[in-house]
């Protein structure tokens, strides 16, 4: 099995961003302040794409909530 060498580590706010690579792919991960480590599976050809990704992934963690209080339900 290949080795996964870490490339870019970026760190704001309690959260961490990292990529990873092994072979010629690319990995995103992501750790949130509770220490949560996540990371979306997918493998990208770059090191921006995946830290586009791990951007992402920050963005849909604390992103803008949806407002429910406007949603009516229908039978």
């Amino acid at each position: 099995m290949a080795q996964q060498h870490l490339t870019t580590l970026i760190a704001s706010s309690g959260w961490m961003m990292a990529v990873t690579r092994r072979a010629s792919d690319y990995y995103c991960w992501v750790i949130t302040p509770e220490l949560a480590t996540l990371s979306d599976g997918e493998t990208y050809t770059t090191s921006q794409d995946a830290l586009d990704a791990a951007r992402s992934l920050v963005y849909c963690t604390i992103g803008p909530q949806v407002d429910f209080s406007r949603c009516r339900l229908y039978d």
